[in-house]
């Protein structure tokens, strides 16, 4: 039964969409009907201005810090991984959007963050510096979720069981990136600053 609640929780906690709820309330605009199309960080910032995507960077990050809190309090820390895992199932599948949501970078760095910090550091500075170097947004979120899988795989206390959740977390993260990937394979990915 605790299971079932964590999973529910932490769910509608993840439908707390930065994106869309910033583009509704104050611009009139569905965030997904422009640009990428994605309710996320990058497209709000390339379609909302800086601010927006600064925003909404802070809301999925501190809906993922949420989860990570409330499930330990209430739950245990040996939930917190099948919580965060509801947490991005809700990010990216919220029903009110017709489970048209974005990839869950910013939330699962919130979660993580809190629930191993040095550890998600490290995954972070992966994505920052695959970012920078790259200058595609896309290649470092998805050097993030590779890295998480590792890190979390080789150094990490976790039980098996919490280990496989922390791996499904980042593959449902990489697998979101998939019509990136097509792009970067083709090169035809935008670079920050939104030119290819």
């Amino acid at each position: 039964m605790n299971y079932l609640l964590v999973l529910i929780i932490s769910y509608f906690i993840g439908t707390i969409s930065g994106s869309y709820i910033i583009g509704k309330l104050f611009l009139d605009k569905d965030i997904r009907n422009y640009g990428s199309g994605n309710a996320g960080t990058t497209n709000a910032m390339r379609v909302l201005g800086k601010k927006a995507g600064v925003l909404t960077f802070a809301i999925d990050f501190f809906k993922g810090v949420a989860v990570t809190y409330i499930i330990g309090k209430i739950f245990g820390t040996n939930f917190v991984p099948l919580g965060i895992l509801g947490a991005v199932i809700g990010h990216d599948f919220p029903f009110y959007m017709n489970f048209r949501g974005g990839k869950g970078v910013a939330t699962t760095l919130g979660a993580l963050a809190l629930f191993n910090f040095p550890l998600t550091l490290i995954c972070y500075i992966v994505w920052v510096l695959g970012t920078i170097l790259t200058k595609i947004v896309s290649v470092g979120s998805i050097l993030f979720f590779i890295s998480i899988i590792i890190v979390y795989t080789f150094m990490s206390q976790l039980s098996i069981s919490n280990i496989i959740l922390v791996i499904i977390i980042a593959l449902i993260g990489i697998i979101r990136h998939k019509e990136n990937i097509k792009r970067i394979i083709a090169g035809n990915e935008n670079k920050t600053g939104g030119r290819k």
